[in-house]
């Protein structure tokens, strides 16, 4: 992967508060990038100095080969595409996106070639009359898209893009996004706090936590091999138990002992949780051999799945498990039925912080 954008070493503090700490990045030419975490993890701080919005303490940020630190936000050759999406009320579809390229003088057959082509890669070429108070929210979205990438950008800078949108629209306009950024080649950098939203589009993902880099990797790893337990509760959701390492397992008081995939890395004796996604809880009718005695004590209907809570005797907190509604089993789920759960050692986790 040829790199496009370097983040090295880049650090900025608002007072006695450190936004972004050292921070060490690195994007590919044609990758659908994420900046994920929490409010206040330094995200948007980081992306507004990308842009050029805001200058770094320390640390260069290099695009293509050049170093951009110190150029103005209106010289680099990067587009940021805001939240609010921010069109001329009193302008056309058209006449929003044209007007990037008119500020650089750009006019004639040319401006309106560069348009229409803009328009019709957002499908959107028939409403190019309509003021934005006519369109919906989601074709305001591709007007703001077709805008930010009429100039052709070397990076796009999309911030919380998809906020606005209701969850259906959203979930429609991942993909789209998705789409359109493969079919132009280029590099989009996203920032989001919605982990589905991430691991929905991008290619690679940086999860921040108080201005670091918590991970970095692609969404099949980051969800499946989390690094720490603040990974692993942040990426989708996880069951966590907590026990203590020993040469054949993870030792759970009341429960017993447990294998996990990456035992091996964590020291005899250190104490620990082991950590198990919902989906991979299986649901039993009898007792097997390293299965647990399991009450349901919630459920609720998802549609496709079901999630129920499962009292499990000396647990405080219930254990999670995800059914498809479509596991015969699901039709006889209810709330107050005395079950069995296990889950497999190749999906569990021992994470120690």
């Amino acid at each position: 992967m040829s790199a496009l954008l370097e983040v090295a070493g880049v650090s900025k503090s608002f007072g006695p508060v450190k936004a972004v700490d050292n921070i060490d990045l690195t994007i590919g030419a044609n990758e659908f990038f994420a900046l994920l975490g929490p409010s206040g993890c330094g995200k948007t701080t980081l992306l507004r100095m990308i842009a050029g919005f805001e200058m770094p303490d320390q640390g260069r940020i290099i695009l293509a080969g050049q170093d951009i630190t110190g150029v103005k936000a209106n010289k680099r050759p990067i587009n940021l595409m805001f939240q609010s999406y921010a069109l001329f009320p009193h302008m056309t579809v058209a006449g929003n996106v044209a007007y990037g390229l008119e500020m650089e003088g750009m006019r004639g057959a040319e401006l309106d070639r560069r348009v229409a082509e803009a328009l019709d890669l957002v499908q959107l070429s028939p409403l190019a009359k309509r003021k934005p108070a006519q369109l919906s929210g989601g074709q305001k979205q591709r007007v703001a898209l077709a805008r930010a990438l009429v100039k052709r950008p070397q990076l796009l800078l999309l911030d919380e893009p998809l906020g606005a949108l209701d969850k259906k629209l959203r979930e429609q306009m991942q993909i789209e996004l998705k789409r359109l950024q493969q079919e132009t080649g280029i590099a989009f950098l996203v920032v989001t706090h919605d982990q589905e939203e991430a691991l929905t589009m991008a290619d690679r993902i940086a999860l921040l936590k108080a201005g670091r880099v918590a991970q970095l990797d692609a969404p099949r790893a980051l969800y499946e091999r989390p690094s720490s337990r603040f990974v692993a509760d942040f990426i989708g959701q996880m069951n966590f138990l907590a026990g203590e390492v020993t040469a054949a397992g993870l030792e759970i008081p009341g429960l017993g002992c447990f294998g996990a995939v990456n035992l091996a890395d964590h020291a005899i004796g250190t104490r620990a949780e082991l950590a198990i996604r919902p989906e991979r809880v299986e649901l039993l009718d009898g007792a097997v051999s390293g299965a647990i005695a399991a009450h349901v004590s919630g459920l609720a209907y998802l549609g496709q799945d079901l999630i129920l809570h499962l009292s499990i005797a000396g647990r405080a907190q219930p254990l999670v498990a995800r059914v498809p509604a479509a596991n015969p089993l699901s039709t006889r789920l209810r709330q107050g039925l005395d079950l069995w759960c296990r889950w497999p050692a190749e999906h569990s986790l021992v994470l120690s912080e």
